[in-house]
């Protein structure tokens, strides 16, 4: 696996968007192809490699730092090695000419990967799983920074906490060995791994009852209660993810968790 970030770096996509290039034998698959940047294709195209078979490109989930240039490097994989490049995606209508994303991704020689589902994100927010334990995160774990949940494309705080609860359970019985996410810093041992899940799932919680406690105490506004949780000196390029964050916060709250 050979990991390579774009030159994308924001509030929400950290130091850039990771995408990763997977490859068994001359079988080669790419995962998040990140931005419409053609320097950042061009590399990825080179960690392909010459005389390889690339058997598909693939996203996380829908958002334009993981997909934008998904379409263009699939058409340019395929002039090179005179073969269809399938491009996949958990929700197909979320990227143009896109299939369904199969849940198992099959070499020559068995599997390369196993698609896990993590809507929480957004609600087509999946996970790959390799040999040896590695898991693909997309964006429902971040490297250093905790995930927004963004409502506006089917993100849900009980859908997050689901999904989080499942990789945390593969990561108590040994199944997830490292984390490389979409965005930040790799987890690279199991001990690192169920420390930032269980660190996600506390500050979720953690946030959750704020917004409670707020709410009772007549903070009812989403502007107060962006005050109130997060504090009066919020950087202005952070404040649209937490109001993202309130509003799946107060969803959350009215459908009685």
């Amino acid at each position: 696996m050979i990991a390579i970030r774009a030159d994308n770096p924001g509030p929400m996509t950290l130091t850039g968007t990771r995408s990763y290039v997977l490859r068994d034998g001359d079988e080669v698959w790419v995962v998040d192809p990140g931005p419409k940047d053609p320097e950042h294709l061009a590399e990825l195209l080179v960690a392909c490699g010459d005389g390889t078979r690339p058997r598909g490109v693939l996203v996380t989930h829908r958002h334009l730092d993981h997909t934008a240039g998904a379409a263009t490097l699939a058409r340019q994989l395929a002039a090179r090695g005179g073969v269809e490049v399938p491009l996949w995606a958990a929700d197909p209508s979320a990227l143009p000419g896109a299939r369904p994303l199969p849940s198992t991704l099959e070499g020559d020689h068995g599997a390369v990967g196993h698609v896990i589902h993590l809507p929480g994100h957004t609600s087509d927010s999946v996970g790959l799983l390799l040999d040896g334990g590695r898991l693909l995160s997309g964006d429902t774990l971040l490297g250093g920074s905790s995930t927004v949940i963004v409502p506006d494309d089917g993100g849900t705080i009980a859908e997050y906490l689901q999904s989080l609860a499942i990789l945390r359970a593969m990561a108590q019985d040994g199944r997830i060995g490292s984390i490389h996410p979409g965005h930040g810093t790799p987890y690279e041992n199991p001990l690192e791994a169920l420390e930032a899940i269980e660190e996600a799932i506390e500050h979720r919680r953690e946030r959750i009852e704020q917004v409670r406690r707020a709410r009772t105490a007549g903070v009812l506004t989403l502007e107060r209660l962006l005050r109130a949780v997060y504090g009066p000196d919020l950087p202005e390029n952070l404040q649209k993810a937490a109001r993202w964050n309130l509003r799946a916060t107060l969803e959350h709250l009215a459908d009685g968790h």
